[in-house]
């Protein structure tokens, strides 16, 4: 396939959005190696499925997803699906790389990594991911519970073609614990005993699930619903590591958040903003003009940014509930400026939040003091972390070619986000979308 018919099949997107597709320069010229001829890969069969195998440039300002400041004139060269390397401006090698291969190049455009969606439920067919994910800008998301019926679906995630899935399975629980005293029982698997949370793990990686998610959440009353005994929580996190399993824990009240820790969760799924004991509820915030944690919550997210662990705020459901206030927003804003690592996820469709591009959390974490650079951040490779994803979420070599091109400058709003011009997936162009040519 000679580089004229692979410009061919790249003009293919042409009509959808306002790209300049620039052929390679002229000179020098550098012949790039002849790809293995392979029907499937054939522009006349499928010039998209083509585009995912080939070598390309995309050019622009690159946010990385590291919550690094944005860097301008960046060229991001992708090989069959992966980030092959990065060149700026003035790299002495940039001209040569960028000769031998066409450049995707849109004026004023920003790059950046696709946007994951850490904590969701619910959409576990690929179709469902592609039309309510994917093709929004979302290229990854987080299942932070389903039955293990959803496990085959959600497994199913061809290259390129749909959002990629983290699962978890059902959540681990005590016997009559959460979910199972509010959700149905099959998103649910009870473990009483250390051997049994040995057993549940290994259940849930031979399903297929890279997290395994687990509760320790009392609920809203005095009287508290069965917790994990130390041992048994303990068991379930050791076994998980053991595996390559990333552990998540549901956590809404301070009073299973140290229970959590002490357990080995690498991340807090939800902002704990109540405090429910045997004398009644007690204050999570200072009183004053300026709330802050109490010292027992200042203390727990202390050691949460120290040890590295991940919170995933939700904010988008919990504003939604009656537990709408400032605990939410002032624990979100303590624990960033610890430096805590901050994920994003906002609980779909729980509450009548939304699929697609979850812009209402993210100007949610704006309003807890997060800056564009860190919500961009928390959107892409940390939340990725959160679900266990090592290789996507960030512009690096070797990592998988997920990326957003959007028009417009970031760091003044988020507006941009909400109509991405090009989407990438694993290299191949996902969705030019409608309404931008």
């Amino acid at each position: 396939m000679n580089r004229r018919e692979f410009l061919a099949a790249l003009g293919v997107v042409a009509a959808w959005s306002p790209w300049r597709i620039v052929p390679a320069l002229a000179a020098p010229r550098i012949k790039a190696p002849a790809p293995v001829r392979d029907p499937i890969l054939d522009p006349v069969h499928d010039p998209t499925r083509f585009v995912a195998g080939a070598r390309y440039a995309v050019t622009g300002t690159l946010i990385r997803g590291d919550s690094g400041p944005p860097q301008p004139d960046m060229a991001v060269l992708v090989a069959h699906g992966r980030i092959e390397a990065i060149l700026a401006a003035t790299d002495p090698d940039r001209a040569r790389a960028v000769a031998s291969v066409p450049v995707l190049a849109v004026p004023g455009a920003t790059i950046l990594p696709g946007i994951v969606n850490c904590h969701v439920h619910g959409l576990h067919a690929s179709n469902e991911r592609r039309e309510r994910y994917l093709v929004n800008g979302v290229t990854s998301i987080g299942d932070a519970a389903s039955p293990l019926s959803a496990l085959p679906l959600l497994l199913d995630s061809p290259s390129g073609r749909t959002a990629t899935a983290a699962c978890a399975g059902p959540m681990l629980c005590p016997p009559g614990g959460y979910p199972l005293t509010v959700h149905s029982p099959d998103h649910g698997l009870t473990v009483a005993s250390p051997h049994q949370a040995r057993e549940r793990v290994r259940q849930l990686a031979d399903a297929g699930v890279n997290t395994v998610k687990f509760a320790f959440e009392p609920g809203p009353n005095v009287r508290p619903w069965p917790l994990f005994d130390a041992a048994t929580a303990r068991a379930i996190c050791d076994e998980a590591r053991r595996l390559g399993l990333t552990t998540r824990c549901h956590v809404e009240d301070c009073g299973g958040l140290e229970p959590a820790l002490d357990a080995g969760a690498q991340t807090v799924e939800h902002v704990p903003h109540r405090w429910i004991t045997a004398n009644g509820p007690c204050p999570v915030l200072t009183a004053g003009e300026h709330p802050e944690p109490v010292p027992h919550l200042l203390r727990l997210l202390e050691r949460m940014a120290r040890e590295k662990i991940i919170m995933t705020p939700t904010l988008d459901v919990l504003t939604r509930s009656l537990w709408n206030g400032p605990a939410l927003f002032a624990t979100v804003r303590a624990f960033a400026a610890m430096g805590g690592r901050i994920a994003l996820g906002n609980d779909h469709p729980y509450r009548r939040t939304g699929a697609g591009m979850p812009l209402r959390e993210m100007d949610l974490l704006r309003q807890a003091g997060l800056t564009m650079t860190a919500i961009i951040g928390a959107a892409t490779r940390t939340s990725a972390l959160a679900c266990n994803l090592a290789d996507r979420g960030a512009i690096e070599p070797g990592m998988a070619a997920d990326l957003l091109l959007v028009r417009g400058d970031l760091a003044a709003g988020l507006h941009p986000l909400a109509a991405p011009l090009c989407v990438i997936k694993d290299g191949r162009i996902a969705a030019p979308l409608a309404g931008q040519g």
